[in-house]
């Protein structure tokens, strides 16, 4: 059975500006699903056919070739995805893979579209979504190409501390090798970085416990 938008306590800001009618709509032009730690929502270059909000859980999204693959984010509860595919391709130019369970509304695409068309606050709203998106995107390329390896993951651990778990204390559903894939680097160094880290006393390592423990040190690395 399918949630209502217009009573869901989950919904994205951006659904605040849809009239009850628009609302309605959504509801009925969506799916509500899990998908379990490692499968699958989105394969790069397939068709554009949804837009994906997660209602909770995390996934992964991230580039791919024959021999690497490069993450470019992680996104959590209150995400949306796809939406890079709204005006510029009908193909998803990544993949998205849950790292834990994870709860999504697949909506259909060409209801949003349409909705943005007659919604100019709606529209608005996505649109900063985009631009948000893409200046993370270019901070992110700035980082690999400028940093060493050190600020690299010093400021990984900062931002999913900040963005992502919202705590100094977190629990790492991620793997060392994900975590070089985050970062563009071996995940040797990604272990030797973290060991170092940790006998310095910048962060508390237990299993895949991390906890800041010296958050400005971290940060003054990171620049």
């Amino acid at each position: 059975m399918r949630t209502k938008c217009s009573i869901c306590e989950n919904r994205s800001n951006c659904f605040n500006e849809l009239s009850i009618n628009e609302l309605d709509r959504v509801t009925e032009n969506k799916s509500e699903i899990v998908y379990r730690k490692g499968e699958t929502l989105i394969k790069q270059n397939s068709s554009a056919k949804h837009i994906y909000f997660i209602k909770s859980g995390l996934v992964k999204v991230f580039v791919e070739n024959k021999n690497k693959s490069l993450i470019l984010e992680i996104s959590g509860k209150s995400s949306m995805l796809g939406i890079t595919s709204l005006n510029y391709s009908d193909h998803y130019n990544f993949s998205v893979t849950a790292i834990e369970d994870v709860e999504v509304c697949e909506i259909d695409i060409e209801t949003i579209k349409g909705i943005m068309n007659n919604n100019v606050g709606f529209s608005s709203i996505v649109v900063k979504e985009l631009n948000r998106k893409i200046d993370k995107l270019l901070s992110k390329v700035y980082c690999l190409s400028q940093k060493n390896i050190q600020s690299r993951l010093a400021e990984l651990l900062l931002s999913l501390s900040d963005e992502v778990f919202k705590d100094l204390s977190f629990t790492l559903t991620l793997s060392r090798h994900e975590l070089a894939e985050l970062t563009n680097m071996a995940t040797e160094n990604v272990v030797r970085i973290l060991k170092e880290f940790n006998n310095k006393g910048y962060i508390e390592l237990a299993g895949k416990k991390i906890k800041i423990t010296n958050y400005e040190k971290l940060k003054e690395i990171s620049l």
